[in-house]
């Protein structure tokens, strides 16, 4: 019987230790590439949804016009103004907590931007106001 050197019984010793894996390569392969198709095809799909809303708003201006009243001017975005929808709008005081809240109800129309003057009433001081959410209905 010959002599093993030390690096011949290492390998040998550390293949029984970590013998090799039971699930092939190409396996491990093709989950990866299923993995990556369906990660590509949300990520594809999320950019384009989020990219086309079917209603969109932007606060122009607000002013603060007292301790219980703030006017606001909201700039609507429809593709489609033939779809009502609504939108609304929060006055937030210096702690950020909600005072005030208006619906904009967007009945069909023929423009696709629209402008949109509202007084918000509040129960405290508002300092900022923000667009809480825009959905069709």
């Amino acid at each position: 019987m010959a002599a093993m050197t030390a690096s011949e019984t290492d390998a040998q010793r550390i293949a029984r230790r970590y013998p090799p894996s039971r699930t092939p390569k190409w396996l491990w392969i093709a989950v990866a590439v299923l993995m990556a198709g369906i990660g590509g095809t949300w990520l594809l799909w999320s950019a384009f949804a989020g990219a086309n809303p079917p209603i969109s708003a932007k606060i122009v201006s607000w002013t603060v016009t007292s301790d219980q009243t703030m006017d606001v001017r909201v700039t609507t975005q429809r593709p489609d103004p033939t779809r009502p929808a609504v939108c609304t709008v929060a006055a937030q005081a210096e702690s950020y907590e909600t005072v005030g809240q208006y619906d904009i109800e967007l009945g069909t129309g023929t423009q696709e931007l629209e402008d949109h003057d509202i007084v918000i009433r509040t129960f405290k001081r508002p300092t900022s106001v923000k667009i809480l959410a825009c959905a069709p209905r």
